[in-house]
């Protein structure tokens, strides 16, 4: 069953795009206080001084203010570009875990036709094509297991007509033919590790 591309329903789709966004805008209000303090700290407290001539206050006060006209705006645009920045690649990154979270169910509920389509420009490709490999190898294995129970069904049927006629010769080969059968079915079984590995620590010292 192919996979159907997900429409994005909402701007932020996790709650973790939410804390990116924050910490980045919080960042660069924290830049921006510390940078405004550089740029006009210096202008007030020479304005404050009382050392300037009424001139040189002029002065001060036309570059305080003319400060004000372009930085303010200028720091409006770059706030609100860090924002569409910020949006944008998180989304690169929830994209790809949204689809590997309805990959993770599908294989949960047995689907094996799954795959986890990206995206161009997604984030997290070698992941993703991990996981297809992961997938594709569950799938193969699983369809190995279902080829050798589909033999197992025919032996069984032929074993069943055999002893009907009472032929010794044939069931003796189909029991041998079961007993292969079985033998590739565990080992297509065993391939699979149920219970995670014992480690002996006296074996390390």
């Amino acid at each position: 069953m192919a996979t159907r591309p997900y429409k994005r329903r909402h701007i932020l789709i996790e709650s973790y795009q939410y804390r990116l966004l924050f910490i980045n805008l919080l960042y660069f209000c924290i830049i921006l206080l510390i940078f405004a303090a550089a740029l006009f700290l210096p202008l007030i407290l020479k304005l404050r001084s009382g050392s300037a001539s009424i001139i040189e206050q002029g002065e001060l006060a036309g570059q305080f203010l003319a400060l004000h006209a372009r930085v303010w705006p200028a720091m409006l645009v770059v706030f609100v570009l860090l924002a569409l920045h910020s949006v944008l690649v998180s989304h690169r990154i929830a994209g790809p875990l949204y689809r590997f979270r309805k990959v993770f169910g599908a294989v949960a509920r047995g689907d094996l036709s799954v795959r986890a389509n990206l995206r161009k420009g997604d984030y997290l490709g070698k992941e993703s094509e991990s996981l297809n490999e992961m997938i594709a190898s569950l799938r193969a294995n699983i369809e190995s297991i279902q080829s050798h129970h589909i033999e197992m069904q025919t032996v069984l049927t032929a074993l069943k007509q055999s002893i009907e006629r009472g032929s010794i010769e044939d069931m003796q080969r189909q029991v041998e033919d079961l007993h292969v059968q079985m033998e590739e079915l565990n080992a297509s079984i065993g391939q699979f590790q149920t219970h995670p590995e014992v480690k002996n620590e006296d074996a390390d010292l």
